[in-house]
Formats: structure tokens, C-alpha cells, sequence
């Protein structure tokens, strides 16, 4: 079992629901299991005030491309992961239906202030299976912030 980080990133921050980080089992013999995101907006800030809405949503496609991203050895011992990160999105993957993992998580906060969700403990971690071709997506909009989405997501490799 290995523990790894890896950053988001999208900029700039559209209208329309974008990747700021894309973690996928490219059909990887590891089971993946996030357990804590942190995110905020970076930049300049928008003149008036505005939300940021983000978005956690299952995905069962590899279309996906964007800048791919080694992640970082919370215990530099561990072998590097199995599983690919892309974040800053330019071609998204396809989200899962309603109730099938469309909109997991989903928080609105202002473009000034930060989030960070926790799974509370190893039953509440947000799971992408083991052998299979899917993923979890991390995306934001904003219809007035435009600067770039930031953050970090931890996650284990069993």
C-alpha cells in the first residue's frame, strides 16, 4: 500500500465544467482510494464577488488529455504509482450517469476561499476498482472568476 499526492491545475477557469485534475487505473492491478482534496482559486481575483462551483465525478473513459503529472512519494520508499494523473484538462472525459457517479461530491465556495474535504475514515474514501479503465475527475466552473483553479489530492494505491 503506497500513499500519493498529486496537483491540480486548470487555467483559466471557464464557464463550463472543466479538469483540474484526472486520476484513471488505466486498467492498473491497484485499487485506488482518495481520501483527501484541497482546492482554491489563484490568480487575480475577479472585481466582484463570485463563486467558484467544484465538482467530483466518476468517469469510465481514458479519452481524456491533458498535462500528465508524476505524483509525489508521501513515503519516498513506496514504488512509483501504477495509475496515470493528467490535470489542466483541454479534451474531458465522459462522466458517469446519475447515480452512477455523476456529481460525488459537488461544493460551491468564493473565489476568495479554499476547501478541503476528508474522508473521516478508510470507509469513506472515494474508490476507483482495481483492473478497470475509470477514474475520478476533480473540475470547477465560474461565471466570474477566470484566473486558475489549485490544489492538491492524496490518495492510496492498494
Amino acid at each position: 500500500m503506497a500513499y500519493y499526492e498529486v496537483p491540480l491545475l486548470y487555467a483559466p477557469v471557464t464557464t463550463a465544467l472543466k479538469g483540474a485534475g484526472y486520476l484513471l487505473t488505466n486498467a492498473a492491478p491497484r485499487r485506488l482510494q482518495i481520501y483527501e482534496v484541497e482546492f482554491g482559486q489563484g490568480g487575480t481575483l475577479a472585481t466582484t464577488d463570485c463563486q467558484c462551483q467544484w465538482d467530483m465525478t466518476r468517469s469510465l473513459t481514458v479519452t481524456a488529455t491533458g498535462s500528465a503529472v508524476a505524483s509525489n512519494l508521501l513515503d519516498i520508499g513506496d514504488t512509483v504509482m501504477a495509475a496515470s494523473y493528467l490535470n489542466n484538462l483541454n479534451n474531458e472525459p465522459v462522466p458517469t450517469s446519475a447515480g452512477s457517479g455523476l456529481s460525488l461530491k459537488s461544493w460551491s465556495i468564493n473565489q476568495r476561499g479554499s476547501y478541503r474535504w476528508r474522508a473521516l475514515d478508510d470507509g469513506d474514501n472515494l474508490l476507483i476498482p482495481a483492473g478497470s479503465a475509470s477514474g475520478l475527475e476533480i473540475r470547477t466552473l465560474s461565471s466570474g472568476f477566470t484566473a486558475s483553479a489549485v490544489g492538491n489530492m492524496s490518495f492510496i494505491e492498494r
